[in-house]
């Protein structure tokens, strides 16, 4: 099951990317950036709390444990907290990134390699 449910986290993930370059296609010429912002997970918010009731519970997890497990894949052995996305959502909407677009950026702290 574990292997499944990663493949289907894999395909839609690379189904979001496919969308933001195509999406970035069409719309650059008008002006408009599309970046994607992929985050590891974040403990704060209720996506992350009904994830972990449907996961966790299932593989006998308490809280702690579905989140240690979650920071124990990251290279920082944390994961980003909410405010940490959303400087970054803020930076990349700014002219400093204005170089960028039709990307994915990468927030889970080497949990995923791109």
């Amino acid at each position: 099951m574990e292997v499944v449910a990663k493949d289907i986290v894999s395909a839609g993930g690379a189904a979001k990317e496919a969308l933001t370059r195509d999406l970035s296609a069409e719309l650059a010429p008008h002006g408009i950036r599309v970046v994607g912002l992929r985050p590891h997970g974040m403990p704060e918010t209720p996506t992350m709390r009904e994830l972990a009731e449907i996961y966790a519970k299932s593989a006998g997890l308490t809280w702690e444990q579905f989140t240690g497990f979650l920071a124990s894949t990251a290279h920082t052995r944390r994961v980003m907290a909410l405010d940490e996305v959303a400087n970054m959502a803020v930076f990349m909407a700014s002219d400093k990134a204005s170089g960028m677009t039709g990307t994915t950026v990468n927030l889970t702290m080497g949990a995923v390699a791109d």
